[in-house]
């Protein structure tokens, strides 16, 4: 199932970011070719530009893959470096959990909201950021679970690339 959601974040980011080119090209072409400008085609690559962002965030986290700052937990071994470690997972999760539940509240809030030339509601911008949230939330509490309870620090460490 977890192989299958990567390859769901995977496969998103890239489609995305293909999209977000194609829409670029083609506003640098209409523009300065056609002197025809296409209002839509910068706000669709936005669009795209956060959804491959976002979803390309998930992925990196299943990875661990984003950049970290590790000084402190190289120094350290065994009963400090996991303690160090479960207060860095959980205030972790707070975090996302708090990006997750403030994607949600803004999503409604703004569902009315417009945007100028798609004339799409931004919650659809919104949703990008909550499918990726999603993602993390969910690779970083089966992480976070592996450590915590299985103390399997050698190949879950939530500080380790």
């Amino acid at each position: 199932m977890i192989k299958l959601l990567v390859k769901f974040f995977d496969l998103g980011a890239l489609i995305a970011f293909g999209a977000m080119m194609a829409c670029v090209s083609l506003e640098v072409v209409t523009r300065n070719l056609l002197k025809l400008p296409t209002p839509w085609a910068e706000e669709a690559s936005r669009f795209f530009c956060v959804w491959t962002v976002f979803l390309g965030s998930a992925s990196a986290w299943f990875r661990n893959s984003h950049i970290v700052i590790n000084v402190i937990p190289r120094r350290l071994s065994g009963g400090p470096k996991f303690v160090l470690q479960a207060i860095s997972g959980i205030l972790t999760a707070i975090f996302l959990l708090c990006v997750w539940f403030g994607t949600l509240s803004i999503m409604i809030i703004q569902y009315t909201a417009k945007t100028t030339a798609l004339e799409i509601s931004i919650s659809y911008f919104y949703l990008g950021l909550m499918v990726g949230a999603t993602g993390m939330v969910i690779f970083h509490f089966r992480t976070l679970w592996k450590m915590l309870f299985r103390r399997d620090l050698s190949s879950q460490s939530l500080d380790q690339p």
